[in-house]
């Protein structure tokens, strides 16, 4: 059983942002759910792309979107996770 990373620690954001893309990505690598890892780091406009999905113009990745429709964060990934909620919250059931 994993638990949740600690959130009340100091985190570099790089550090952070690839902790928690590293284990959205072995969730769904548990659960044979195919994905497409977009880097936005080097693309501005993917990066604004991006922002205007997740309807906030600060968001930071990861945020998990299919196709147009935006899913969500890492928070309510986590949550979908523990709720059993994982292919409503992906837009796949």
């Amino acid at each position: 059983s994993s638990s949740p990373p600690p959130h009340n620690l100091p985190f570099l954001p790089g550090f952070q942002i690839k902790s928690q893309q590293s284990e959205v990505t072995r969730i769904l690598d548990g659960k044979n759910i195919k994905y497409e890892l977009v880097d936005i780091s080097q693309d501005n406009a993917l990066r604004e792309e991006m922002r205007a999905k997740a309807g906030n113009p600060k968001a930071i990745p990861p945020q998990i979107v299919n196709g147009d429709h935006y899913c969500g964060d890492y928070e309510l990934f986590v949550e979908a996770v523990e709720q059993n909620t994982l292919q409503e919250f992906l837009k796949l059931a």
